[in-house]
């Protein structure tokens, strides 16, 4: 096998793995869109594969019509209520959590959602523990992406604390484990980087039930009982 080139992530770049292969004479290309804050930088990064492909126009223009249905949608959900979010469960004990200023944060916040630790900064996860999150947000109205759950019943079998949020006795969490393509992998891991504004428009359709009737919701789906 010999690739044209390799694409690669890291940190700080120093991988010695893709040092070696550069000196085997392949080029290695960097992929950062793991590091961008704003859903729709993440999109963007459509348009280096239109590059490496000889598809720049294509890529262009797919990324210029998810921009607009993202910013459409943002526009339509600046005029609605803000219903409060709280999202992610525990592992190990430990409550992980998006950063208000993630790009899970900035979807929420353009879905019009008050996200109850929207005034967060950081890389990578929150980590509270489950009393920490229980004073915070058990009055929250929405619950979204609650870790690899799909039930009620599975969610209070390994945690009896979860019961005692809103969100849960309204029968209001929203996971995206449900939606898993052919070969079993969860869509929402493979497509939604790509696709904010499939994830902004679910968002905005759960936060805000009445809008976006021709909507039908891709990545999330409601809990299972």
């Amino acid at each position: 096998m010999q690739p044209d080139l390799v694409m690669g992530y890291g940190i700080d770049g120093d991988n010695p793995i893709y040092e070696s292969i550069q000196k085997a004479g392949i080029p290695v290309i960097y992929n950062g869109d793991w590091i961008e804050k704003h859903p729709l930088g993440k999109a963007e990064w459509i348009k280096l594969f239109g590059v490496l492909y000889g598809k720049e126009k294509e890529a262009d223009r797919i990324f210029k019509e998810i921009e607009k249905e993202y910013l459409e949608t943002k526009i339509l959900a600046q005029t609605l209520e803000s219903p409060s979010v709280i999202a992610g469960a525990t592992w190990k004990d430990t409550w992980y959590l998006p950063y208000g200023n993630s790009w899970q944060g900035k979807i929420i916040a353009d879905a019009n959602g008050n996200y109850i630790y929207t005034n967060t900064t950081g890389t990578g996860s929150l980590s509270y523990n489950v009393e920490r999150v229980l004073t915070d947000a058990q009055n929250a109205d929405i619950w979204i992406a609650p870790g690899q759950y799909t039930s009620y019943r599975a969610m209070e079998k390994d945690n009896s604390a979860y019961s005692q949020f809103d969100a849960f006795k309204n029968r209001q969490v929203y996971t995206f484990a449900l939606n898993v393509g052919a070969r079993g992998g969860v869509t929402y891991y493979e497509e939604a980087s790509m696709r904010p504004d499939l994830v902004l428009k679910d968002l905005v359709k759960i936060l805000h039930p009445n809008s976006l009737p021709q909507h039908q919701l891709y990545f999330f789906k409601p809990l299972n009982d």
